[in-house]
């Protein structure tokens, strides 16, 4: 295996590992973690930048694997037909055949495999966001609740207060109305005090006017 198709094979390995990673049900804040660091590491921009370059690389070796399986199954043809029973050639053509169809798979694989790796990464990227905005909602609406909560005690409180100031009132309109009875007798009384001393007044005159005249 050539240098470049190792290299490749090595991507290959490199996806499998990450594409586990993704797929594996890890806790939200690490998988956060782990992907805000893929996004906004300058590092990792620099590295997916090279990562392109050498999957436009693979993607040439790719159409090159291909463009050879043709031309070798072009070239069979044209030697059966010189050689009907060279085993060795028979040999070599297979073994040469293998060969351009392990590089054809090994380029195939690693290039789908990083499509649905892209692909699998934004999802679960998607995901975490999502989860945080549930989160975030969930927080808020909770605060909500805590405020409604918070103000059907003070509605409570107010209600209780209410009633307090009600029955004060009712109280209060009671002792009110005592008092009012209070103050018609106090009236009265005043009222029949005065008659009675009046009267009080014109007896005892009248009883001086007649002893008086018996004096006379």
């Amino acid at each position: 295996m050539t240098i470049y198709y190792t290299l490749t094979f090595g991507i290959l390995v490199a996806e499998m590992v990450l594409f586990g990673l993704l797929v594996l049900p890890l806790p939200s804040r690490w998988r956060h973690a782990m992907l805000t660091f893929t996004l906004k590491s300058p590092q990792m921009a620099k590295a997916m930048y090279i990562f392109k370059i050498v999957f436009g690389f693979i993607f040439i070796l790719f159409f090159d694997t291909i463009n050879r399986l043709q031309r070798m199954s072009a070239e069979n043809e044209a030697e059966r037909q010189q050689h009907h029973h060279d085993y060795g050639y028979e040999t070599n053509f297979k073994a040469k055949k293998f060969y351009t169809q392990r590089n054809l798979y090994l380029t195939g694989f690693t290039l789908f495999l990083s499509v649905i790796l892209e692909r699998t990464s934004a999802l679960v990227l998607e995901l975490v966001k999502r989860e945080e905005e549930l989160k975030n909602a969930k927080s808020q609406t909770a605060e909500v609740t805590k405020g409604q909560q918070r103000l059907i005690d003070m509605e409570d409180d107010y209600k209780k207060q209410v009633e307090a100031l009600n029955v004060q009132i009712k109280e209060l309109k009671r002792q009110n109305l005592d008092y009012e009875t209070l103050k018609k007798q106090a009236d009265q009384q005043q009222k029949e005090f005065d008659r009675l001393a009046t009267e009080y007044n014109k007896l005892e005159s009248s009883v001086n006017a007649g002893e008086a005249k018996k004096d006379i």
